[in-house]
């Protein structure tokens, strides 16, 4: 069958958000708390995926590949059903149509950030018991640090701008799963966004929700490398300098320039 046109797409937003925003609380609660676990699989994917690779293989051959990994992530989200916060906000969508409220809008995206990332605190806390880190002799724990590290790297603006550019690609790539019907044809709309947005660099609050307590964690358990500076993986570091710029910056990704602009193009009554 034909994929749907831009205007089906963006009406079929404004329903879904109409669905999502009048959802049952244990309903969401429970759906973003698989989200959360999902894109953690991700980048557990991911990190494993890309470990040992420095110097053997090209610099941008190694960011494509992290990225492919962690593209799971958002095909388990999108194909296997969960609420996934920076998409979730195209809800802006319905809101604009005035099919929910602002109350409504602002509950759902706090419950599904908080549900988000009690999910990927449990895949943190669960890898940790497994050991993950300690595979190819040592050479995910090392990975594991230096992403945590290097992601507290950036100023507030910086990591600002990465979260805004990230979640363009992430709700284009909802929009383009959005626009097929058969499971092959959504995971191909997803998966060049995805890879795009990791092998670029762009910051992804509900993957740092992940990528930043495992790292913190592995710190505080005495599991650090000589020539890696810890000092600011701090959770005052975690959360203002990345988790709330980069939120920041991925709620104005998709509100501004996918939710917004399409609703401006194709969805105003």
């Amino acid at each position: 069958m034909d994929a749907l046109s831009p205007a089906e797409i963006t009406a079929k937003a404004e329903e879904v958000g109409y669905k999502k925003a009048n959802g049952k609380f244990s309903h969401t609660l429970v759906s973003g708390i698989l989200a959360g676990m999902y894109i953690a699989f991700g980048a557990v994917f991911s990190i494993t995926s890309i470990s040992g690779l420095a110097g053997h293989i090209p610099f941008g051959i190694i960011k494509v590949i992290a990225g492919l990994a962690f593209s799971l992530g958002l095909i388990l989200v999108m194909v296997a059903g969960a609420e996934l916060f920076t998409w979730n906000a195209l809800l802006i969508i319905s809101w604009l149509n005035k099919k929910i409220s602002g109350l409504q809008f602002i509950k759902n995206m706090i419950l599904i950030w908080s549900s988000n990332f009690i999910g990927a605190l449990i895949v943190v806390g669960l890898v940790y018991v497994w050991w993950w880190y300690f595979f190819g002799n040592w050479i995910i724990w090392e990975t594991a640090l230096n992403i945590g590290v290097h992601k507290l790297d950036y100023g507030f603006l910086q990591a600002l701008s990465l979260g805004i550019l990230c979640n363009i690609l992430v709700c284009l790539g909802v929009w383009l799963a959005w626009s097929w019907r058969s499971t092959g044809d959504k995971v191909l709309g997803i998966i060049f966004p995805i890879t795009a947005f990791v092998a670029w660099g762009f910051e992804h609050s509900v993957a740092n929700m992940f990528y930043l307590p495992f790292a913190y964690l592995l710190k505080i358990s005495g599991f650090v490398v000589e020539n890696v500076d810890t000092a600011h993986l701090t959770l005052k570091y975690i959360f203002v300098n990345n988790l709330l710029p980069v939120t920041l910056g991925n709620i104005i990704g998709w509100m501004i320039f996918v939710g917004m602009a399409y609703w401006w193009l194709y969805g105003r009554k």
